[in-house]
């Protein structure tokens, strides 16, 4: 390094945005060669970006901890103050940010950058005005230029997160409460860029490539910010006003209030700063004048420590290490990383041992330089300096690379949240850093390569992550568009339904139902379905004349058990059915996503619903409509009405004994008018058969449920006819009805019973007739004459039970539902031998009477033919046995009129019909 002339050092000194960086650069690419030191990586990348775009890659090196690009031709090195060559002959020398030489932990390197760093045409000396008088005193050859700020800056005052203006920065002190800050940002203003010194250059790149795109109004730093990063920043809000430096929290100086709130306004464009909020009680009024008038109180001091330690043994080294400085100007620097590990290390035994080997010592205070970029503290990082020592004294020197490759590929690993994706990149800037140095570790520009290219991939994935937790771009893209009052943004419906306004998606369109897409956050929600009503409204009403003008396929009947019987369109609810006048007249409910179409396509909508209803009900349910008119209907006898009234209330059927009166009471020529219905007057149900089709029994189902406000219970399979379990709604609504331990349908429970009174019937009819269902006679009539005798000397008669086990039905719920039928078991039960004893009626409670002394008449026979059963005190005291019951009709009697016909129009007449064509052919 040459001796310094007068004229070689020039201290160009000055408040921010005074173009100080940019004439360094300027001078350094005027010489032949030369370098510039920085304080940041980030911002020697920055500078080196702009240098190869200037000089060509081959041309400019770039020297930091963790990463060194170094051509072999290369004229100009940019890098970080500790990775500058201060042995590296080079025409200009540039040292940024020089009053960091007051910092505690790295102001040591500045200041010794500042007193030995030198070119061999010019050093240049860049930093704030607080410098001068140290400089005049440190370096009195050096020419002192002032520069003016091109801007002014001005106090905005404070100001709430949601209300401060773009393109502003906001600043806090450490990594949550940066992350805080964004978050709110994000639900504020649809995200923002964050800019730590902890980030890879890649990943500050990434972020602040959006900010300066305008994907982001906003940027959430730390106070790396304030190192000459060069950003588009009209505001800077400051979240806090005080920081922990290592070892105290504290408020921040005048200078660095300064040196950050001067990022605001760039060039000739003014910016502003102020607080969010009022944090520590705000700006004094004090600190405000001096940060608008860039007036600053002068340094006192710079920290030293000595930068040529001898290595003569390990006291040497930590004696020279704490030697004072000689200047008053100067004052030893606080004990950083290095000095603690080194102190920390000095108690190992192995360590002690060596301390007199000039080598072992040279070594290990070189790999006690390695940075702490995990933040894991003196003691735990001095485990891996203490390792790193013991390969690079033994063997050949090198480190193990089995160990480094254990390490690399533990980190690989690009999954996990921001704080694991930053801490595996700070781990990786660790192995950057041993990777770079050739004397540490054999192929070194392999590993080197790698950690850079893990970097990188953690770099990108950290960026993603970033993006995804605090920049929505869909609500960025729907804020700017609130704007917009004139121009619309263009909007796309895909063919699943996806809302797609300029791109990004918004949510889903399902019928006319907007829903907000499933990831965005519920703070997000209002301004989704803002933006969805403001674009939508031309689809939607599109939709609404299609729905209201479309074919019928398009829309359909939901009946889902367990849900609100529903009108869908496409596969998409669109109306509700409700309690109406009738249970075939229900009331429809437009649903309410249709309530932000227009009046009258509403009324369009719900008059083709009912349309579509009534038409349905006309083709699947057309009797039970013909019921409900008949009973409105005042020529329809009011017998008739009442029963018909009774049947459309219970959907179209009824138990028999619920209205056995009303068919008791009807007269002659009252029941055609029932079978002119199609009405089916069963044994124990009055029914029609077309409800108990599949499609009716949904359509009555969804009546009966709209009509009672419930939900629609479960309903049998189609086509089934027996049933073990099921919901008992659902079942009765299809029409099955309650046997033993299952459910049978009521029409196929009809089917038994007019078989079992066919058997009871040819039972009664003389012992020629042929029996039905058996086979021609034979030959052999005194085998059939015997098995007919044999038959007529058994109690009852015989029911087929093939009908029945074809049904799926046991014995036991055989016997059960002929018993309902009217007939009992008689005899062994293996013979299955019954005999008809008639329906009995449910019976009264009697009124108390006062006992009479006797009874004046006999009672009279039941509608069955059975005897009213006396009081219980007479049941009591005397009993008649009941009269002997024939299983044979006894022979007619002459005295007694002719038993009547049954009439025409009842299903026994058939039979009877049938009977006797028999007998004739007999």
């Amino acid at each position: 390094m040459t001796l310094p002339s007068p004229h070689q050092v020039k201290a160009v000194l000055g408040p921010t945005n005074t173009g100080k960086t940019h004439l360094a650069v300027e001078r350094l690419t005027a010489r032949s060669s030369g370098m510039i030191g920085f304080p940041l990586r980030l911002l020697a990348r920055e500078v080196y970006d702009r240098v190869v775009a200037m000089k060509g890659a081959a041309q400019v090196a770039l020297v930091t901890g963790e990463e060194r690009i170094i051509p072999p031709e290369a004229r100009y090195l940019l890098g970080t103050m500790e990775a500058l060559p201060l042995t590296r002959d080079v025409a200009f020398v540039g040292i940024d940010e020089a009053q960091l030489g007051a910092d505690p932990e790295r102001g040591h390197v500045f200041t010794d950058r500042m007193l030995r760093a030198r070119g061999r045409e010019e050093t240049m000396i860049l930093g704030s005005a607080s410098i001068r008088t140290l400089v005049k005193t440190l370096i009195p050859e050096a020419e002192i230029v002032t520069r003016p700020r091109f801007s002014t800056l001005s106090y905005a005052g404070s100001s709430k997160l949601s209300r401060l203006p773009k393109r502003s920065a906001i600043v806090a002190f450490s990594a949550e409460e940066v992350y805080a800050i964004a978050e709110m940002l994000r639900r504020f203003s649809g995200g923002a860029a964050v800019v730590m010194g902890a980030l890879s250059p890649k990943t500050r790149n990434s972020q602040v490539a959006m900010f300066e795109a305008g994907e982001v109004d906003y940027l959430v730093a730390t106070d790396a910010i304030g190192m000459g990063l060069n950003l588009d920043v009209q505001h800077v809000a400051f979240a806090s006003l005080q920081k922990f430096d290592g070892r105290r929290l504290r408020r921040l100086t005048i200078a660095e209030m300064a040196q950050i709130a001067g990022r605001a306004g760039r060039h000739q464009q003014d910016g502003s700063f102020g607080t969010i909020g009022l944090p520590q009680g705000g700006f004094t009024p004090e600190e405000i004048a001096a940060i608008e008038g860039h007036h600053f109180p002068p340094l006192a001091s710079l920290f030293w420590r000595n930068p040529t330690p001898r290595f003569g043994s390990l006291d040497q080294l930590l004696s020279d290490l704490a030697q004072p400085p000689t200047q008053p100007a100067l004052r030893p620097a606080p004990e950083a990383v290095d000095i603690a590990v080194l102190k920390h290390l000095a108690g190992d035994m192995e360590v002690r041992a060596r301390g007199g080997d000039f080598d072992a010592v040279q070594r290990l205070w070189d790999v006690c330089g390695l940075p702490d970029f995990e933040q894991l503290g003196a003691e735990h990082h001095s485990r891996t300096v203490l390792k790193l020592w013991q390969w690079r004294t033994s063997g050949n020197g090198m480190i193990d690379p089995d160990w480094f490759a254990r390490r690399l590929a533990r980190l690989d690993d690009v999954e996990g949240d921001i704080d694991q994706l930053a801490s595996r990149i700070a781990a990786v800037r660790t192995l950057c850093f041993i990777a770079q140095r050739g004397d540490w570790i054999m192929g070194g520009a392999g590993w080197t390569e790698q950690t850079q290219s893990l970097e990188s991939r953690l770099s990108d994935a950290l960026h993603a992550a970033l993006a995804q937790r605090f920049v929505d771009r869909r609500l960025a893209l729907l804020l700017r568009d609130a704007g917009q009052r004139g121009a619309a943004l263009p909007v796309a419906v895909g063919p699943d339904g996806t809302v797609a306004v300029d791109g990004e998606a918004i949510g889903t369109l399902k019928g006319f139902q907007f829903r907000v897409d499933p990831v965005a956050k519920a703070s997000d929600h209002r301004m989704l379905l803002a933006a969805a009503e403001k674009h939508l409204r031309a689809e939607l009403a599109r939709r609404a004349a299609a729905l209201a003008e479309g074919d019928d396929r398009a829309i359909t009947l939901v009946a889902e058990a367990g849900s609100a019987p529903r009108l869908a369109w496409h596969g998409d609810a669109v109306a509700t059915l409700a309690k109406g006048p009738t249970l075939v007249q229900p009331s429809i409910q437009i649903d309410p996503s249709l309530r932000r179409l227009e009046p009258a396509q509403v009324q369009a909508i719900a008059d083709r619903l009912q349309r579509f209803v009534a038409q349905q009900l006309a083709r699947h349910a057309a009797p039970l409509a013909a019921m409900g008119d008949a009973a409105g209907d005042l020529f329809t006898p009011p017998r008739i009405r009442a029963l018909l009234a009774a049947l459309t209330d219970n959907s179209g059927m009824i138990g028999r004994a619920a209205v056995e009166d009303q068919l008791a009471a009807l007269a002659p020529d009252e029941r055609p008018i029932l079978r002119k219905l199609g009405l089916t007057i069963g044994s124990l149900d009055i029914f029609h058969p077309t409800l108990l089709k599949p499609e009716a029994v949904r359509w009555r189902a969804a009546l009966t449920a709209a009509q009672q406000g419930a939900p629609i219970p479960a309903l049998p399979p189609h086509g089934a006819v027996l049933q073990k379990t099921g919901s008992h709604g659902g079942l009765t609504i299809a029409g099955f009805r309650r046997c033993a331990a299952g459910w049978l349908r009521i029409d196929m429970a009809e089917k038994l019973a007019r078989q079992a009174h066919a058997a009871r019937m040819q039972a009664a009819a003389p012992p020629t007739a042929p029996i039905a269902g058996r086979a021609d006679h034979h030959d052999d009539h005194h085998g059939d004459e015997a098995d007919a005798a044999a038959a007529a000397s058994l109690p009852g008669f015989v029911i087929d039970p093939a009908l029945a086990t074809s049904l799926g039905l046991d014995e036991e719920t055989r016997r059960g539902l002929l018993g309902s039928f009217g007939f009992r078991s008689v005899g062994e039960p293996a013979l299955h031998r019954w005999r008809w004893s008639g329906l009995r009626k449910a019976e009264k409670r009697p009124r108390r009477k006062p006992p009479r002394k006797a009874v004046a008449a006999a009672p009279r026979g039941g509608a069955n033919g059975d005897a009213r059963r006396p009081p219980a005190d007479q049941a009591k005291t005397k009993r008649a046995p009941p009269p002997p019951r024939r299983d044979n009709p006894a022979p007619p009697r002459p005295d007694r009129p002719a038993r009547r016909a049954p009439s025409p129009h009842s299903p026994f007449a058939g039979l009877a019909a049938l009977l006797a064509d028999g007998r004739k052919d007999g």
